[in-house]
């Protein structure tokens, strides 16, 4: 380890090189959730999506947003979901129009078997090595992090792709 220092740009070098790492674990972490689900990254997205939502549960238009998928392209990839048995659809309990999607019990058992390890020992490690002020620290750099890439997403969403070589 560098001994401390207060020159911005090591410490913005030293940021970028622990961003660039933890990305890249989480990338390989997410193929191999991937893997054994039997699914493509959008539709663990989805999943994700759907999981972490009030009540296990999303609607496809915010999917559709989420992804950036048209309504036809969400459709399909629900009904991908939804034969495997990951998630159903059904009304919105108080807005009949609406259709709502649920992870299914299975969806949550096989995540939970892949994840919850990783998320008691990070919750233990996490505990062990910060102190409560560290953790709000880091909490806040996270959430602030996660807002710069999803305004970044929208700002790609609006460009158009480049074209393919001739």
């Amino acid at each position: 380890m560098h001994p401390m220092s207060t020159e911005p740009d090591w410490i913005a070098v030293e940021l970028r090189k622990a961003l660039e790492f933890y990305h890249g674990t989480l990338e390989d972490l997410t193929r191999e959730v991937i893997r054994l689900l039997g699914v493509n990254e959008t539709d663990r997205r989805a999943l994700e999506i759907v999981l972490l939502g009030d009540g296990k549960s999303a609607t496809p238009g915010v999917l559709a947003e989420r992804l950036g998928l048209t309504a036809a392209g969400a459709t399909i990839m629900l009904n991908r979901l939804e034969k495997q048995g990951y998630i159903t659809r059904s009304l919105h309990p108080t807005d009949r129009r609406r259709v709502i999607v649920v992870a299914t019990d299975l969806a949550v058992r096989r995540v939970q078997e892949l994840t919850s390890s990783l998320y008691d020992e990070g919750h233990k490690m996490m505990h062990t090595w910060y102190d409560p002020a560290d953790l709000e620290m880091i909490a806040s750099f996270l959430h602030r992090a996660g807002e710069l890439q999803r305004i970044h997403r929208q700002r790609l969403r609006d460009i158009a792709p480049y074209p393919r070589p001739s």
